[in-house]
């Protein structure tokens, strides 16, 4: 039975091949920060519920967030250790199943006010030529995480006829045709990025809590309140799960209203009888010999001829 430290280079070695490069530096980052020095002299047979619920709630109280992501790497790694042989058949996981920290619903969103202010300004630093600002621009277009414009292409095609115009322009501007659409010269692109947003967020009023990240938010918050489903938003950014995209789920509730109104109405005008329907006749009054129009109920004005024939009026035209 080896020790988890001798185990986890296997699975690092067997199972990393599978994550992204970002994916892959968070893992190692957790496994080397906290998985190593709570588990890392433990056979995997001795690790057991109680040491990973008290290393848990210790590592919760500095970082909830960080707790969570641990603690499913952790669950992953003993999980594959029963599928390749190292623990039997009837072992039954101790990381499965605990409670993981609340997160929070969702990240801020900006107004459509906010997002004017910004784009003017972005606008106006992309035209001077201020790459990180055009990023940040196509961010809040497209919905998209940093990293996946970072590594954007010219032969990549993002969604949205907006974003279409606005990297079709920048695309008449450009001297390189291929390769990334953002080719920064610094090894570091996000911290770019980073400086640019912040100076954008000061210019724009807007919060300075206010991360990148939240343009993404932005986006589908608006889109849900624009009426879209969450399964169409879930597409569009790019979430395996529908569930991930259920935290906007709040915002779609003037759509859901709105779809209620309408169906009582369809429901209504269908279960009540029609309106008698009328028709029109000029009379002239025989004081000012002004003509103007009578509404006549279908019904009394069948009448008022039936009456005209049995006395053998005249009947009026």
């Amino acid at each position: 039975m080896p020790i988890f430290s001798t185990f986890q280079k296997e699975h690092e070695a067997r199972h990393g091949a599978r994550y992204k490069a970002s994916g892959l530096a968070s893992y190692r980052s957790y496994v080397r920060a906290q998985l190593l020095p709570a588990f890392g002299g433990k056979r995997l047979d001795a690790i057991g519920r109680i040491d990973i619920i008290r290393w848990f709630e210790t590592y919760s109280l500095t970082s909830p967030g960080g707790a969570n992501r641990a603690l499913g790497i952790l669950a992953q790694m003993l999980h594959c250790a029963k599928a390749w042989g190292y623990l039997p058949g009837d072992w039954i996981n101790p990381a499965s199943g605990l409670r993981c920290n609340r997160r929070n619903r969702m990240g801020s969103f900006l107004s459509m006010a906010q997002m004017e202010r910004l784009g003017r300004v972005l606008s106006d630093q992309a035209s001077q030529g201020c790459l990180a600002s055009a990023l940040l621009h196509v961010l809040a277009l497209t919905g998209c995480r940093v990293g996946e414009i970072i590594r954007l292409e010219w032969r990549d095609v993002p969604l949205g006829a907006s974003a279409h115009r606005y990297l079709a322009a920048r695309r008449q501007t450009s001297t390189a045709l291929q390769g990334r659409v953002f080719p920064f010269p610094e090894q570091c692109p996000y911290e770019a990025v980073r400086k640019v947003w912040k100076m954008a967020k000061g210019k724009a009023d807007l919060p300075a809590a206010l991360r990148i990240h939240d343009l993404r938010h932005s986006f589908a918050s608006h889109a849900i309140m624009a009426g879209e489903s969450l399964f169409t938003v879930s597409r569009l950014l790019g979430h395996s799960r529908v569930q991930t995209t259920a935290r906007y789920a709040h915002l779609a509730d003037h759509a859901l209203l709105d779809c209620a109104e309408t169906i009582g109405r369809h429901i209504l005008a269908q279960a009540m009888p029609a309106p008698p329907r009328t028709s029109r006749r000029v009379s002239a009054h025989r004081d000012d010999r002004v003509a103007h129009d009578v509404e006549i109920p279908e019904e009394a004005h069948a009448n008022q001829l039936h009456g005209h024939r049995q006395h053998g009026d005249r009947i009026p035209s």
